[in-house]
């Protein structure tokens, strides 16, 4: 049962991922909320959410960024299709694109997005390095990658869910920082709630 919720988690489809997603978009709140208190953004900031699930991180965006454009990525079709749905006037408005592509092989240009974030989901990206490659190379040279993760690779529980898919995996926060540094970001900011390890990282080019 929880393998078979680990696999709509990571890719949600059918009726069973409709209902994941709606899930994910009220318990993820409390780590959203977290993520969005660190990062400070323009109002016509270009914005980016890979593995933009059910849109609820787009909206956010949105509204913080009245005057720019937020875009969502995901490789479920499902969740392009809620995002879209959850988003209509922005993407009517051309504010809001949200694309079906993989974080492996982003298929977009260089140097574009002033931020890109990932909201729980570098869980279920299979090869870290070459996911924030990716990131980096869609930035601008001022751009930023906000990582967003309500587990910091400490917590116990995490026992009770890693392991069931081969290619899903937690990472603390030096692993993380040693990827992102690997790839180019030089300058990054850690915010960590040690006693619900909440884990939120700010990574510039």
């Amino acid at each position: 049962m929880m393998k078979e919720r680990l696999k709509q988690c990571q890719k949600p489809h059918g009726d069973d991922g409709l209902e994941i997603i709606n899930d994910m978009n009220e318990h993820h709140e409390i780590i959203s909320n977290y993520a969005m208190e660190s990062i400070e953004l323009k109002e016509d900031s270009k914005v980016i959410d890979i593995g933009c699930g059910g849109g609820v991180n787009i909206e956010k965006f949105l509204k913080r960024c009245p005057c720019g454009v937020v875009d969502g990525l995901d490789y479920s079709a499902l969740s392009v299709e809620q995002s879209t749905k959850r988003n209509r006037q922005a993407v009517d408005m051309d504010r809001c694109h949200v694309y079906e592509a993989n974080v492996l092989d982003i298929p977009l240009d260089d140097g574009i997005y002033d931020l890109a974030s990932a909201f729980e989901t570098i869980y279920f990206w299979k090869d870290l390095n070459k996911a924030f490659g990716e990131v980096y190379r869609i930035l601008n040279d001022e751009g930023r990658f906000l990582i967003a993760c309500d587990t910091d690779g400490n917590n116990p529980n995490d026992q009770k869910w890693v392991g069931l898919l081969d290619d899903v995996a937690v990472y603390t926060k030096d692993e993380i920082l040693k990827v992102l540094e690997a790839v180019g970001f030089n300058d990054v900011e850690v915010f960590h709630r040690k006693e619900d390890y909440l884990l939120v990282i700010v990574a510039k080019k």
